[in-house]
């Protein structure tokens, strides 16, 4: 078996505890065929068996593989034409940890700054696909149009310089830049050559007010998507997503006979027919006689075979269509016309004395010898067959238009002839479609083109509606030709191919879900492991970012599966425990600082392999207090990871200068014409 995309990702510590679990082999297999994904649980629902699993482990950010992260850092964000921004503006940031902020008010181009970046790494941002029609046919800068484009410039720990990473729009739509990449050495290459897909999907540098306030109050399943994958469990959540169903599919399988049997018996019971009680008796009877009922089920033959076979070839028989039967008609008629038209002709009276020619001299050829005319007793030598031909040739020109309406009269024939085919020899020639049958078919003895169309434009109507009304009688007989035990014979015979699926079902069904409890149980420790420090340190940031509040953030949970998956933020208010329901509880501000809490973490992630994050307009909502709370958090993450903060609310950067915290202050202005600078400093 070859490994796949879909292949488990974990460690080897889900394997080793597989091999140690002491599970048989039959339960083995389907733990084994769920990892390794749709393809291999299929295989293993048909019977086949598995091998146990034992593929080297990929390695995974930010468990186990920290040593070989490369962190790589925001050093620059060059954009133009874009958004609220026109001619050229830039911004740089140092290669390290540090936190910047970025204070300018509304329309200032703080937005287009953190949208531009995250369109140049990604090619897309989520706030796009909310926008109404207006903005995303008005995305681009009305004062520039000379070029659109946003650059970044990414130093990657180890590297001598900075790669840079662009994207130009050439289209209209706001998804149609190109990118490239220009590497530290000055060589051009595609996008796909950094390799930071899955990663800017799982560590998201980018972290907007709108993804802020959907982290709590959005679906539970993509903030619970984010973390599995940020904690390196998505394949392990789809193994068992993927067991799960196709456990639910072998429980269905398994009681699908048992829900229907009662319907199966009282329709059984109606019937008059012996069968169906001899088939009562057996599906009640203590002891499941499945051959017996096959046997039944397979006697469903009419009390008529031969008129029965009849009945099924009525039903499928087919007749002329009426477009062929008017094309032929209507070619007929116009070869009639053609031939009318060149009747008494001279090129009529030609025509006539090439046939006669060429009769004459295919009698020569034949007939050598023969040098008379069979007809007129005219000599027919050498002489005489040099003229014929000289004559044949000055009289071949003057009758073509008539032979070709002689030509397309035979052709128009021929096609009437193979319309009118025989009757088939099943069909009775007493009935109604058998004596219109033997009408149509003796069209074919009609040698004038205008009395052949009539004959299929009369007959051929009566034919067609002759055939529908037997095709329609054949159908309704065919409905029930056996008083309506065809109809429980097959029933029956479905039931029984269900409940034979049912004990096939039944079986597989018990390693099924064994295998689905141990993995389970698996799954839950291991999100726990992983999810524990992630829920610690948003703990910590929380209780900075509370201040006075009496709610305490006491941990996540990464419960449920499949359409049912979420991730449960536990709070409780006012010494209260228990109390789970964090969007009843919470104020706006107080649900930004808990989307916050549970973001922020994640770009501490050690295997995190992006040293930066992009904020845009964390701050709305907030009170004072928050705010400050806000302050501290920022500056420490900031001595560990760098972070670029856009913001409108000059209360963070007071708060900063107030508390003493380090902090690199900017402040970004517009003008009327879109023309963006950046000062130092706080304005």
């Amino acid at each position: 078996m070859t490994r796949g995309p879909e292949t488990f990702e974990g460690g080897t510590a889900l394997l080793d505890a597989l091999a140690r679990s002491g599970l048989p082999r039959e339960v083995r297999s389907w733990v084994t065929a769920a990892l390794w994904g749709e393809d291999a649980l299929t295989a293993r629902l048909n019977g086949e068996q598995i091998p146990d699993m034992e593929p080297e482990p990929r390695a995974e950010g930010g468990h186990g593989s920290a040593a070989h992260v490369r962190r790589a850092y925001l050093t620059g964000i060059r954009v133009q034409g874009f958004r609220g921004i026109g001619r050229p503006a830039e911004l740089t940031f140092g290669a390290g940890p540090g936190l910047t902020v970025i204070v300018g008010r509304n329309g200032s181009g703080k937005s287009s700054f953190a949208e531009a970046a995250e369109a140049a790494l990604t090619g897309r941002n989520p706030r796009w696909d909310a926008m109404p029609t207006g903005w995303r046919d008005g995305w681009r800068n009305l004062h520039y149009d000379e070029r659109t484009e946003a650059s970044v410039d990414i130093r990657v720990a180890g590297d001598e310089g900075s790669t840079r990473v662009t994207r130009r729009w050439t289209g209209d739509s706001v998804r149609s830049a190109r990118g490239e990449v220009v590497l530290p050495n000055g060589e051009v290459a595609p996008l796909r050559t950094l390799e930071w897909g899955e990663n800017l999907v799982r560590y998201r540098p980018f972290l907007s007010y709108d993804e802020l306030g959907r982290t709590v109050t959005g679906r539970s399943a993509e903030l619970y998507d984010t973390l599995t994958g940020l904690l390196g469990l998505s394949g392990l959540a789809e193994a068992e997503r993927r067991l799960a169903k196709v456990c639910d599919g072998l429980v269905r399988r398994r009681d699908r006979p048992s829900r229907e049997l009662r319907y199966l018996l009282d329709a059984l019971r109606a019937s008059d027919d012996p069968r169906a009680r001899q088939a009562v008796q057996l599906l009640t009877a203590s002891y499941f006689d499945m051959d017996a009922l096959r046997r039944i089920a397979a006697d469903d033959g009419p009390s008529d075979p031969e008129q029965h076979v009849v009945l099924r070839r009525l039903r499928r028989l087919s007749v002329p269509e009426r477009v062929l039967m008017s094309d032929v008609v209507n070619e007929l008629r116009g070869a009639a016309m053609e031939l009318a038209m060149a009747a008494g002709s001279k090129g009529d009276h030609a025509h006539g004395v090439v046939r006669l020619l060429e009769q004459a001299l295919e009698h020569h050829q034949r007939h050598p010898t023969d040098t008379t005319c069979p007809t007129c007793s005219a000599p027919l030598g050498a002489d005489w067959a040099r003229q014929a031909k000289a004559q044949l040739r000055a009289l071949r020109p003057q009758a073509a238009a008539v032979a070709a309406a002689y030509d397309r009269a035979e052709a128009a024939r021929d096609q009437a002839r193979f319309l009118m085919s025989p009757a088939p020899s099943w069909l009775p020639p007493e009935s109604e479609l058998g004596q219109v049958w033997a009408l149509w078919e003796s069209g074919a003895d009609i040698s004038d083109l205008g009395e052949l169309a009539e004959h299929i434009e009369t007959v051929g109507r009566k034919l067609r509606a002759a055939a529908v009304s037997a095709r329609r009688d054949a159908s309704e007989r065919l409905e029930d030709p056996t008083g309506g035990w065809a109809e429980l014979a097959g029933q029956l015979s479905a039931w029984l191919d269900e409940a034979q699926d049912a004990l096939a079902a039944r079986e597989a069904l018990a390693g099924a879900e064994a295998a689905l409890t141990w993995l389970s149980e698996q799954a839950m420790a291991l999100r726990s492991e992983r999810l524990g420090p992630l829920a610690a340190q948003a703990e910590q940031v929380w209780y900075r970012l509370r201040q006075e509040r009496h709610i305490d953030l006491q941990g996540m949970r990464l419960i449920g599966r499949g359409a049912r998956r979420r991730v449960e933020v536990d709070v409780a208010v006012d010494g209260v425990e228990d109390q789970t329901s964090a969007p009843g509880l919470l104020s706006q501000g107080e649900f930004q600082a808990l989307a916050l809490s549970v973001c922020l973490p994640r770009t501490l992630v050690e295997g995190n392999p992006f040293g930066f994050l992009v904020l845009d307009d964390p701050v709305q909502a907030m009170d004072t207090e928050t705010v400050e709370g806000l302050a501290t958090v920022l500056a420490e993450v900031g001595r560990h990871r760098q972070l670029i903060v856009f913001t409108h609310d000059t209360r963070l950067s007071d708060a900063l200068l107030r508390l003493g915290l380090p902090a690199d202050i900017r402040t970004i202005h517009r003008d009327a014409m879109s023309n963006v600078w950046v000062s130092e400093g706080a304005a």
